[in-house]
């Protein structure tokens, strides 16, 4: 199994878990939900009725660390990044590990592809970094440390996936084709998605840094969406996707396979923020919001 299929096993095996976990509502309750969404004060008798399924999933959800660690993702986004830039302009062991046991004979992304696709996923781990060490707030909340380690491996795999189909390419002659000339199609259509998406989500975590604890948002997308920063998230891997797409695709396959698991993990958080909003706000207030895709979820 070459790196780019055991990219998509991975994200395709977190999809599933996401999205069967739904069905489960024990597991959604006491696994998935993390943070204010999390808590959920249960009366005696309720704890007397409980299921073993449900003491099964609440004993594993005890294992828990702070809410605060989310940082830990950026930093190893970033690391990825950085080690695997190193890696390819070295031509480093690591880096001939994967072209050793990578399928290199099809057609793949260019050297323009490979240097943008990292730049974008680079660019989007560091504001995230700088975000998450400027804005966020301490705070008592936990998370299952299962989520938080599921977090650590997806920015692994993002972080090769970016770049694993254009392996091909660089292992002929590595950085020599690159060449910004000429902007491609899949360029000009990636770079404003990325600008814009990336300008909002920034914009977003302002605001919702900026507010009092247990506070709705009202700030411009959230008057109409949910969780529009997670809608910017998803938009930035279309982004990275499109400006990655191998020649005769639209898209890159890998990173389209983890937007699938991005869009299937923040869709249940999106659907759990909106069901506390509505229990602590009241549901007139939330009236006309869509969870995260305006007039689709």
């Amino acid at each position: 199994m070459d790196a780019s299929m055991l990219c998509k096993v991975f994200f395709g095996f977190g999809t599933a878990v996401d999205l069967g976990g739904t069905l489960i509502p024990s597991f959604r309750e006491k696994i998935m939900n993390y943070g204010s969404r999390g808590i959920t004060p249960q009366t005696s008798a309720a704890k007397c009725s409980r299921t073993r399924l449900e003491t099964l999933f609440e004993s594993i959800a005890a294992i828990q660390v702070s809410h605060t660690w989310f940082t830990h993702y950026y930093v190893v986004s970033v690391a990825s990044s950085i080690f695997w830039a190193h890696q390819i302009y070295i031509c480093g062991p690591a880096f001939e590990y994967l072209t050793a046991h990578s399928n290199t004979s099809h057609e793949g992304m260019t050297v323009n592809q490979v240097f943008l696709a990292w730049l974008f996923m680079a660019i989007q781990g560091s504001r995230r970094l700088y975000e998450s060490i400027t804005l966020t707030k301490p705070s008592q909340s936990k998370m299952w440390v299962g989520l938080w380690l599921i977090g650590i491996a997806y920015y692994v795999f993002m972080g090769l996936s970016v770049w694993i189909e254009g392996i091909g390419v660089l292992s002929h002659g590595h950085l020599a084709g690159l060449d910004f000339s000429k902007p491609s199609a899949k360029t000009v259509v990636a770079v404003p998605i990325f600008l814009l998406a990336s300008g909002i989500q920034h914009n977003c975590h302002k605001h919702l840094a900026s507010l009092k604890k247990y506070t709705l948002p009202q700030y411009r997308f959230f008057q109409y969406i949910v969780c529009p920063h997670y809608t910017s998230e998803c938009l930035i891997y279309v982004a990275i996707a499109i400006v990655a797409a191998p020649k005769g695709y639209f898209f890159n396959r890998t990173v389209i396979a983890g937007l699938g698991f991005v869009v299937s993990n923040l869709g249940v958080t999106a659907d759990a923020t909106k069901k506390w909003y509505v229990e602590k706000f009241g549901a007139e207030n939330l009236a006309g919001r869509w969870r995260m895709v305006p007039y689709v979820y």
